[in-house]
C-alpha cells in the first residue's frame, strides 16, 4: 500500500477586485479521497473451521465492489460419497440454503471445491449437483467445507471506514464512508495470488497512528502459489485447461450524492457494475474442442457462450478460493499472442444471464442464479 494523500477543497470566489491580489480562500469539503491497496490474497482461517466462514477484510473488500455476500453450505459429517459431478449426503441433511454456495469437498489425497447448482432430497439419500466437476470422486465421509461467497449484485455498498497507520504514534489517518471502486484479482501459475483495491472515501481524520499489532494478523493466512499440487485449476465445459495466466477484473461505477451532510457527500451511490475474467492459455497443438480456452483453429467470436468457467487458487480449508462464471460469454474476439516465446490464446469471459440453479424442496435464493460470484473456503 502506498501512502495516502489526503486531500481539502481550496475555494475561492471569482469577483471583482481593484488589483490583481488573490481574494480569499476558504476551507472545503475533504473528499473524495482514492486510495490503492496491493496485498497477497488471503484466507480467513489457519486452520480447518468448525463451521461457516465469517467475512475477513478481504472478503469485505470484494462485497463492497460486487455487491453481497452470504455464507453457507458446512456439513460436519453427512458426506457420503458419490461421483465427481453429484455429491451424496445422508438422507434429511442437505439444505435447500447452500444452493448457489460453493463446497470444498473431501477427495481422496485432499479436497477439491464444487460450485453447488441442484439439490435433491428425493429420491433418497440427498443429493448436490455441481456446476463443474470436482477434481476427483468424493470420499464417503468426512466434512463439506462450507463458503463465504460474494457475489455481483445490485444491492447499495454498505459504507466501511479504513485506518491507516505508520510507523510512529504520530501518524495516522482515518478513511471513513468508503467503497471500492475496483478490485483485481490475479491468479498465474507460479506466482503467488494477489489483490489490488481501489477506495473512494468520503471522509478522513487524522487518528493517533502507531504501527499495527502483529497479533491481528496472524489468522489471515496468505494464499499459497497457484501450482496444481496446491489444488489450483481451471475448468470449462472442456474439462481442466492449461491456463498460465489469469486476471479477474470488478468495477463499480459510483456517483458522489452531494448535499449538506457531514463532509458535503451523504453517500456514494453504484450505478454500474462489471466483472470479467481474462485467461491467457498456450494454444494447444491437438485437437482441441470449439469454444475453448486453448483452441488456435477456432477463435470465438464476441458475444459467443463458453458456458461456466471455474477458477480454483488452493484447497486448503481455511485458505482456499475458487471463482465461477455462471454461464460465460466472449467478450471479445479470443487473441492470438506471444506467452514466453509460445503461442497462447487470450480469452477475456463476462457474465451473462443465468437462471439453472433449482432445488426440489423451495425457492433459490441469493448467491443461486448470480452470474459471478468469489468464494472463500
Amino acid at each position: 500500500m502506498s501512502i495516502p494523500t489526503p486531500v481539502q477543497e481550496s475555494l475561492q470566489a471569482d469577483v471583482m477586485r481593484a488589483d490583481h491580489f488573490a481574494t480569499t480562500r476558504l476551507a472545503g469539503g475533504v473528499g473524495p479521497v482514492e486510495i490503492s491497496l496491493s496485498m497477497p490474497l488471503h484466507g480467513f482461517a489457519t486452520a480447518s473451521p468448525s463451521g461457516n466462514p465469517t467475512e475477513h477484510p478481504d472478503a469485505l473488500l470484494l462485497r463492497s465492489c460486487l455487491g453481497s455476500g452470504s455464507a453457507d453450505g458446512y456439513h460436519a459429517s453427512d458426506l457420503s460419497g458419490g461421483s465427481a459431478s453429484v455429491v451424496e449426503l445422508s438422507d434429511g441433511t442437505g439444505t435447500v440454503d447452500d444452493v448457489g454456495h460453493a463446497l470444498l469437498v473431501p477427495i481422496s489425497g485432499g479436497h477439491s471445491v464444487g460450485w453447488l447448482q441442484a439439490f435433491a432430497d428425493t429420491p433418497d439419500p440427498d443429493t448436490y449437483t455441481l456446476i463443474r466437476d470436482l477434481a476427483a470422486a468424493p470420499s464417503s465421509s468426512g466434512a463439506i467445507y462450507g463458503s463465504q461467497v460474494i457475489t455481483l449484485d445490485k444491492t447499495q455498498p454498505t459504507a466501511f471506514t479504513l485506518e491507516w497507520l505508520g510507523s510512529t504514534a504520530n501518524v495516522g489517518f482515518r478513511f471513513s464512508d468508503c467503497v471500492v471502486t475496483s478490485a483485481t484479482i490475479t491468479l498465474n501459475a507460479r506466482e503467488q495470488p494477489k489483490l489490488d483495491v481501489t477506495v473512494r472515501a468520503a471522509n478522513w481524520s487524522n487518528d493517533s497512528g502507531g504501527a499495527p499489532d502483529a497479533a491481528a494478523i496472524t489468522d489471515r493466512p496468505q494464499l499459497p502459489v497457484v501450482l496444481g499440487d496446491n489444488g489450483a485449476r481451471v475448468v470449462n465445459a472442456s474439462g481442466s485447461q492449461a491456463c498460465g495466466q489469469v486476471s479477474i477484473a470488478m468495477t463499480a461505477e459510483v456517483v458522489d450524492e452531494v448535499n449538506f451532510s457531514g463532509q458535503g457527500i451523504s453517500r456514494f451511490v453504484v450505478t454500474k457494475r462489471t466483472a470479467e475474467i481474462t485467461t491467457v492459455t498456450p494454444a494447444s497443438s491437438g485437437t482441441p474442442t470449439a469454444g475453448a480456452l486453448d483452441n488456435p483453429a477456432s477463435l470465438g467470436a464476441p458475444g459467443a457462450s463458453v458456458g461456466a468457467l471455474q477458477l480454483d487458487a488452493n484447497v486448503t480449508p481455511g485458505r482456499a478460493f475458487s471463482a465461477l462464471v455462471a454461464s460465460g460469454q466472449l467478450k471479445e474476439l479470443q487473441a492470438l499472442g506471444d506467452s514466453g516465446g509460445l503461442v497462447a490464446v487470450t480469452t477475456i469471459v463476462e457474465p451473462a444471464l443465468y437462471t439453472s440453479d433449482t432445488t426440489d424442496t423451495g425457492a433459490v435464493s441469493s448467491p443461486g442464479n448470480k452470474p459471478f460470484r468469489l468464494a472463500f473456503l
